[in-house]
């Protein structure tokens, strides 16, 4: 009588290989449906166990706590757009702790490429009235935390638009003042709605775009994203 396979090697070369070709990302709570599907029984310490192991020998890549990825390179936006006003900002305040993203950072990902760029910076509450009034006197067209009103019929994108918001304790780390992707893809979100920057499609494809492009800590972003109080619609979707 033949000896059936052992749970781990069905693991590695049946249900693992199946769901990252359904999905470049997928949760533990996929792993765990997947083998209830097939009728395996593995305990949470011994599944977390094969997963470690599926890590590192690069059967599947970290995304972050409780998700995985078919991905193996890490994706990132293009530092460019930002690097002259993080300039500005660290010569007239070297000891703010700020960043920022820009609107066209994400032209690789969108169908459209998003021709008049809008700067976002994120400090301190108490310091973004400061740093506004001195981009203004600079000659940039700049924004304290502008409600969605005042958004909507005063902030013009163009190649000196910043706009300014408060940073909160929990978001994303940042490298050289520039926001990582999982926090300007969530930013981006929050900010189309708010300035009518993008249609909701467009948003949504490059989401779509940018998780398929590469290795994104899904984790990191899902935590932001709730901490900003957004919903994003499923992410283990076919890309």
């Amino acid at each position: 009588m033949d000896t059936p396979p052992p749970k781990k090697s069905i693991l590695f070369t049946g249900i693992l290989p199946v769901l990252k070709e359904q999905s470049a990302y997928f949760s533990l709570a996929a792993v765990k449906r997947a083998l209830t599907d097939a009728e395996i029984d593995l305990a949470d310490n011994t599944l977390r166990e094969y997963m470690s192991e599926a890590m590192a020998s690069g059967i599947v890549s970290d995304a972050g706590r409780g998700w995985y990825s078919r991905h193996t390179k890490p994706v990132s936006l293009d530092p460019k757009p930002v690097a002259k006003i993080i300039r500005v900002v660290k010569k007239a305040f070297p000891l703010l702790d700020f960043c920022c993203w820009s609107t066209v950072q994400f032209n690789s990902f969108a169908l459209h490429l998003i021709a008049q760029p809008t700067i976002f910076l994120y400090a301190e509450s108490d310091a973004l009235e400061t740093v506004a009034g001195f981009f203004k006197k600079e000659g940039w067209d700049a924004w304290s935390n502008p409600g969605k009103s005042i958004a909507e019929r005063f902030v013009h994108p163009g190649d000196r638009t910043v706009v300014l918001r408060p940073a909160i304790v929990k978001q994303p780390e940042t490298k050289d003042h520039v926001a990582p992707i999982e926090k300007a893809l969530v930013d981006l979100v929050i900010e189309a709605q708010k300035l009518k920057l993008l249609d909701t499609p467009e948003v949504q494809r490059i989401i779509d775009t940018a998780l398929g492009a590469g290795l994104l800590q899904l984790a990191v972003l899902l935590a932001y994203a709730e901490e900003k109080r957004e919903k994003l619609d499923s992410l283990e979707v076919t890309h």
